[in-house]
């Protein structure tokens, strides 16, 4: 509290921010780890964050004797670097949250000039009307969610915190609902739930990608997918991993 207003606000923006390049490349690190090991992306998130507020009131207690001279070291910053820490995840999870409303709020037109807006899908219910589509008749229920130009055909589903990313050959567009419901709108074509993020069509798969026990693979429009460790016998025995269902 020591200095004038703007003197305080500059400190208290330094040190915020040096939060900030720590914890938040903790979060992207955290959050690949749980998505390739399978396992839950919550905890893992909170728990990497956590860990990532220690270093942080370390290197606070070597640089910033100025800032924290009453915290009395580590111990006393240590509380301080936790919250820290906390809220650039509360502030990094929210922007994510808007920048995703707002990426689909966006007015897109398709290549015949109709306007369209995915906000609008996203709010849509399972039963509600739906948009007519470039696709045959027989298309699943999941692309009436979908923009009109949407490439597809579906080659993989993607959950993404409340999202499912619907990933077509050459492009992927998201959509306001849960994995299982999306795959439930595939309305039963072949395809194997491979990890409890991910799903993948029939004929999705480019390559597997083999390192230990683990798996992953390619799709056929680029995007890598793990595989989570106890579907790896199912996959295999069913053929799903060579191209070959049985």
């Amino acid at each position: 509290m020591d200095g004038d207003f703007a003197a305080r606000t500059g400190r208290w923006w330094m040190q915020l921010m040096g939060a900030y390049v720590l914890v938040r490349p903790s979060i992207l690190l955290w959050r690949t780890v749980a998505i390739a090991t399978a396992l839950p992306l919550r905890p893992m998130v909170c728990s990497g964050v956590f860990l990532s507020s220690f270093p942080l009131a370390l290197l606070w207690s070597w640089s910033a004797d100025a800032f924290f001279h009453s915290l009395n070291g580590f111990a006393g910053i240590l509380p301080f670097a936790i919250l820290s820490a906390i809220g650039v995840l509360i502030v990094t999870v929210w922007a994510q949250r808007v920048d995703d409303q707002l990426g689909h709020a966006f007015v897109r037109k398709d290549a015949e000039g109709v306007s369209h807006h995915p906000i609008e899908n996203l709010a849509r219910q399972p039963d509600a009307e739906a948009l007519p589509l470039p696709e045959q008749e027989d298309s699943p229920r999941l692309l009436r969610r979908l923009a009109p130009g949407f490439r597809g055909p579906v080659v993989a589903l993607q959950s993404e915190d409340h999202y499912v990313r619907v990933h077509g050959a050459s492009g992927s567009e998201l959509v306001l609902m849960r994995l299982r419901d999306a795959i439930a709108e595939m309305e039963g074509r072949p395809g194997e739930q491979v990890h409890r993020s991910w799903w993948i069509a029939d004929g999705g798969i480019a390559s597997v990608e083999a390192d230990g026990r683990s798996r992953s693979v390619t799709l056929i429009n680029g995007a890598v997918a793990p595989i989570a460790r106890d579907s790896v016998s199912r996959l295999e025995h069913k053929g799903f991993l060579t191209g070959q269902s049985a």
